[in-house]
C-alpha cells in the first residue's frame, strides 16, 4: 500500500514537472510566422524534419523529457510525428494502452498557441502498446494553415485565373498552391474559388525567433521544479506577453465559414487524389 501510495505521489510530481516547463516554454516561444510558413510550405517529411521549426521544437521535447520528435508524415493539413526515448510512457508502465496525453496536450499548444494555428492531437501509437516508439497524428484547420500558405502574389495569380487570364508565378509556389488542393494546372480549383472569397493572408511580424534564446529557455524548464516556482520565476525575470488568441477567436465566431470550408478542403483533397491514381 505504502509503495503504491509512494509511486502515485512520484508519477503526479514529475508530471507537474512536465506540464510545467511545457507552459514555462511556450510562453516564451511564439513562432514568427515566416518560419511557420517555411515548415508548411515543405514538399515532404525530410524538408520539414530540417526546418528550424520542427528542429526547435524537438529541441524543447528533448529538453523538457519528452522525448525525440521524428516527422514520419507531412501532407497538407496533416502531420504525423513520432516520438523516441520519452520518458512519459515509463511513469505509466502497467499501464497497457495509449497513455501519453500529455505528449499530445504539448504538441496541441505548441500549435495552438505558439503557431496560431487550431489543431486536433491523437495518439496513435504507444510505447505501452508494445511499440519501440510514440506516434501522433496532428491535424491542422484548413483556413488557418491557408493563412500561412497563401501569399499576397498567391492571391494575385489566383485572381488572374480566376478571371481567365493567363498569370505567372514561379513553380515552386505554383507546385505549393496545387499541393493544398487551390489549383490544378492553369486552373482555379473549387476550393480555390472558395479561399478567393475570404481572401485571408496573414502577414510578417516582427517576432524574434524563440531558438535565438534556447539557453534561457533551458534554465527556466530546468529550474521550474513547481507551479509556484515556475510563476514567479517567469514574472521576475520577464514580462509575459498575453497570446494573441484573437484569430482563434474569430475562427470559431465565423465557425459556419470555417466547418464548410473544412468540409470542401477534404472533399477536393480526396478527389485530387482519386484523380492521380
Amino acid at each position: 500500500m505504502e509503495e503504491s501510495v509512494a509511486r502515485t505521489i512520484y508519477v503526479f510530481g514529475e508530471l507537474t514537472k512536465m506540464e510545467v516547463a511545457i507552459n514555462t516554454a511556450i510562453t516564451k516561444s511564439k513562432v514568427p510566422t515566416n518560419e511557420i510558413r517555411h515548415l508548411l510550405k515543405s514538399l515532404n517529411k525530410y524538408q520539414a524534419e530540417r526546418t528550424p521549426l520542427f528542429q526547435y521544437i524537438s529541441y524543447l521535447f528533448r529538453d523538457i523529457g519528452l522525448g525525440e520528435l521524428k516527422c514520419h508524415e507531412f501532407s497538407p493539413y496533416r502531420i504525423v510525428v513520432g516520438v523516441y526515448n520519452s520518458r512519459v510512457p515509463g511513469l505509466f508502465s502497467e499501464v497497457r494502452g495509449r497513455t501519453c496525453y500529455i505528449t499530445a496536450d504539448a504538441l496541441k499548444m505548441f500549435f495552438e498557441k505558439d503557431m496560431d494555428i487550431l489543431t486536433e492531437v491523437k495518439e496513435l501509437k504507444c510505447v505501452n502498446e508494445g511499440h519501440d516508439h510514440c506516434e501522433f497524428e496532428i491535424n491542422m484547420d484548413p483556413l488557418d494553415v491557408l493563412k500561412f500558405i497563401v501569399e499576397k502574389g498567391d492571391i494575385e495569380y489566383m485572381k488572374k485565373l480566376k478571371n481567365g487570364e493567363k498569370g505567372t508565378i514561379d513553380e515552386l509556389r505554383k507546385l505549393i498552391l496545387e499541393k493544398y488542393g487551390l489549383i490544378k494546372g492553369d486552373e482555379l480549383t473549387i476550393l480555390g474559388k472558395k479561399y478567393l472569397d475570404i481572401e485571408p493572408v496573414r502577414e510578417m511580424d516582427e517576432i524574434h525567433r524563440p531558438w535565438k534564446k534556447l539557453s534561457e529557455i533551458s534554465e527556466v524548464t530546468a529550474s521550474a521544479n513547481s507551479f509556484a516556482e515556475a510563476f514567479s520565476k517567469t514574472i521576475e525575470e520577464e514580462e509575459v506577453k498575453d497570446i494573441d488568441e484573437s484569430k482563434i477567436i474569430n475562427v470559431v465566431e465565423e465557425v459556419e465559414n470555417s466547418r464548410s470550408f473544412a468540409e470542401l478542403v477534404a472533399k477536393v483533397m480526396n478527389k485530387e487524389v482519386k484523380d492521380d491514381e
